[in-house]
């Protein structure tokens, strides 16, 4: 374990200051994709979504119709996904947990917001990635102003009211809220590619930068990012790969360094069993779901840690313990959620498509293992599927 850390601390900071590769994106491979059929129909589906959605508006953490608890609309706020009016009291306080059962009052916050500008700064970079065309890239710029630079609309950095458990702590967020800010994970590689349009200005560049340098102090000193640090699921594996990637982005090198060197024990061996179980992940009532998610988080650090230089898969013990949790879920590949020996409550087909990319993804990493074709067996997506250009 100690190889891969050194490696990690040697390279991260020479290779990515003369890689031309992104953070997350695989920029080379995204470039070298141009020319396969299969590219080119999703490169195509991403130009047809810039252009439909054009004229519509950037979404805001003002536009809520309800400010955070503490009364600032630029606060983002956010609902537990699973937490519910509680029957027995009757202002339905505190709310009471339901596993697996989503609280449709989410879809009035942010957490929906977030979700949108994320996709559409996806499909407006991705657009102007592949067609060079500056009103692309006018527009992601728009998303990017609209939600971290502009004074009227901008969101605070912090997320001190994400999934808020209504009638719990004062109302205050939980270290859980901070798995929303996923979406921003692939900002930094946006903000990078965007900044080469004629219409990007550095200043912006670097109100973008300073928005996340305050954002990831807030991540590693508050009290829900100390809470959040020390989950041991995929909650801390989220805020592990969030907290290297927002440092790298702001040159913070010592933070991604230590990070991404601690990442193999802190979230690999520690959640993984040698036969492949997440018993976090199989303790939940969407045990598939949770085991997949963390799966993804898993590759997403071992892409980040190729793309700066310093692979994973040099280190035999971490292969072997991420191959044995990709195994594990395997055998349940195209079968009924009956035979599934934990539970899965709900999106069973989905989260079997889940482990189909989970699969394309990983034969990079595995290509003796035959994932590949299990991958073209029972996936059912459009070849359009944008996740051919990312992985």
């Amino acid at each position: 374990m100690k190889r891969f850390g050194i490696l990690i601390l040697c390279l991260v900071a020479l290779v990515a200051s003369i890689w031309g590769n992104g953070i997350v994106f695989d920029l080379e491979r995204m470039e070298a994709l141009r020319s396969e059929p299969v590219a080119q129909e999703a490169i195509a589906g991403i130009i047809r979504d810039a252009d439909k959605q054009m004229t519509n508006p950037c979404p805001s953490v003002t536009d809520k119709t309800k400010p955070a608890p503490g009364g600032d609309k630029h606060d983002y706020f956010s609902m537990a996904r699973y937490w519910w009016p509680n029957p027995n009291t009757p202002d339905g306080l505190p709310y009471v947990r339901k596993d697996g059962k989503v609280n449709p009052e989410i879809e009035d916050l942010d957490r929906k917001n977030l979700g949108a500008m994320e996709k559409m700064l996806r499909v407006y970079t991705l657009a102007y990635f592949y067609s060079g065309k500056e009103e692309y890239a006018a527009k992601g710029w728009d998303v990017l102003r609209t939600w971290f630079i502009n004074k009227k609309t901008r969101m605070n950095p912090n997320m001190a009211y994400s999934q808020v458990r209504m009638g719990h702590n004062n109302n205050q967020g939980s270290n859980s809220g901070l798995l929303d800010g996923y979406s921003f994970l692939i900002v930094p590689d946006a903000v990078d590619l965007l900044s080469k349009a004629k219409c990007a200005k550095p200043k912006e560049v670097e109100l973008i930068r300073q928005w996340f340098t305050e954002y990831l102090q807030w991540m590693l000193t508050s009290e829900q990012g100390i809470k959040e640090n020390a989950a041991k699921n995929n909650h801390g594996t989220a805020y592990h790969i969030q907290v290297a990637v927002y440092a790298l982005f702001v040159g913070n090198d010592s933070i991604a360094n230590t990070y991404i060197a601690s990442f193999p024990d802190k979230r690999v061996f520690s959640q993984v069993t040698e036969d492949g179980r997440q018993p976090a992940e199989l303790a939940r009532t969407r045990a598939l779901g949770y085991s997949c998610y963390n799966l993804k988080h898993y590759l997403d650090m071992m892409d980040i840690c190729r793309l700066r230089g310093a692979d994973m898969m040099n280190d035999a013990e971490l292969a072997q313990r991420i191959e044995a949790a990709i195994d594990f879920l395997v055998p349940y590949l195209g079968k009924p959620v009956s035979a599934w020996p934990f539970q899965q409550i709900a999106d069973w087909d989905k989260e079997q498509q889940t482990l189909c990319w989970i699969l394309y993804r990983a034969d990079r990493y595995f290509p003796d293992k035959g994932y590949k074709t299990l991958f073209e067996q029972y996936n059912k997506a459009k070849t359009k599927d944008r996740n051919y250009l990312l992985y």
